[in-house]
């Protein structure tokens, strides 16, 4: 049995307190600088995949007939619904909640429509939303227990850009005329809302249009079509730092490249980036060091930082297209070709490492098979403390 003795000097309280609070208040301090030094924040990019590339209508010639139309356009709307967004919704969702980014930056958000056909008007958009896809994901977020909305969208009438096409009658044989459909294609910003103020905050929500882009023209009536790019920013406040987050989509219609090159100039010179706070610009930059660099390699020399090679990762990885036959996204199979997505930095944010999300098969693999997107996200933690 240890000395009474021995055991009352070492644990005599009047002697012991003083000693107790030194060290309690030696090892706050050490622990407030440490999470100054060392605070972390998850930011995310995510191309969620419109559905279809509408390769059958893009694919159209002058002289093209109605009936000829109507086989095209019924084909690609067929790949969006077999595409199949509330199933990969609930991926994504799965990958955000487990993250858990503070932002995440969202690229080829459709809304799709889906009403009477107006044969006075046979490209006319109708007013009925048949599947919204940031309330989709949202509500997919949310069952998995991750509370999320949208905090910056394009606000451009139409879009980024509108696609209103008739097709065939779903399941009629001999093929029936018609319904009408179409589709909206924005970039969104996601940020938390299960965070107390003094731990996450927003402000400032922007967004803009890039002046360069790429029309094309309806075969059938001879109207153009612009496929505008966009940029969405919101600032962020989190402890020890405010930065300003930005989301992007530059164009991938012009096979050059030269197009997505002009944008990326416009980006550097855009309201959100003529800030002295830290900046993160993240997005499908449909360019890479390995993929038609013009983009990339203007962002960089506009002094953006790669997080995936800041924190050590080496070049960026590849990230896109999961696409099987018909723009399908259900090959288990698929391998990525290109480096299209990124995360940069400009300021005192530190990368400290990056990882993709939904670039591997699932485990268990959905039944039917499907890819959450075509395109891998991906997670970048940034060191916030000073």
């Amino acid at each position: 049995m240890p000395n009474q003795r021995i055991l009352t000097m070492l644990f005599r309280p009047r002697a012991l307190l003083p000693g107790l609070v030194l060290f309690a208040v030696a090892w706050a301090l050490i622990g407030a600088g440490s999470v100054a030094a060392d605070s972390n924040v998850n930011v995310m990019t995510q191309n969620v995949y419109q559905g279809t590339e509408f390769r059958h209508i893009t694919e159209l010639k002058e002289g093209t007939t109605f009936a000829q139309a109507l086989v095209a356009t019924s084909a690609d709307y067929a790949t969006y619904e077999a595409t199949r967004f509330k199933d990969r919704a609930k991926q994504i969702a799965a990958e955000i909640a487990k993250d858990g980014p503070v932002l995440v930056g969202l690229q080829e958000i459709a809304t799709w429509h889906k009403g009477a056909f107006n044969p006075l008007k046979p490209f006319a958009l109708p007013e009925e939303v048949s599947e919204d896809f940031t309330k989709v994901l949202v509500e997919a977020l949310a069952a998995d227990g991750a509370h999320y909305q949208a905090v910056s969208a394009t606000t451009r009438e139409g879009g980024n850009f509108t696609l209103a096409f008739p097709i065939f009658v779903p399941g009629t044989f001999p093929p029936t005329c018609c319904i009408a459909v179409g589709m909206v294609e924005s970039g969104v910003i996601l940020a938390r809302t299960d965070l107390p103020a003094e731990k996450f905050s927003v402000s400032n929500a922007q967004s803009g249009t890039y002046a360069a882009k790429i029309e094309l023209t309806n075969p059938l009536t001879g109207e153009k079509i612009p496929f505008t790019n966009s940029w969405q920013s919101i600032d962020a406040a989190v402890p020890g730092k405010t930065f300003t987050f930005i989301t992007t989509h530059l164009d991938a219609l012009d096979p050059s490249g030269t197009i997505r090159g002009i944008q990326a100039q416009e980006l550097l010179k855009a309201p959100p980036m003529n800030t002295s706070l830290p900046v993160v610009v993240t997005g499908d930059m449909n360019s890479g060091p390995k993929t038609l660099p013009a983009a990339y390699n203007t962002l960089v020399a506009g002094g953006l930082s790669d997080t995936w090679t800041a924190a050590g990762q080496g070049a960026p990885p590849l990230t896109c297209c999961h696409l099987a036959f018909n723009d399908s996204v259900n090959d288990p199979n698929a391998t990525y070709t290109d480096d299209l997505d990124h995360v940069f930095t400009r300021g005192s944010l530190k990368a400290k490492g990056d990882h993709l999300v939904g670039n591997t098969v699932p485990n268990p693999a959905p039944k039917p098979f499907i890819w959450p997107s075509d395109h891998a996200g991906m997670v970048a933690t940034l060191a916030t403390g000073n």
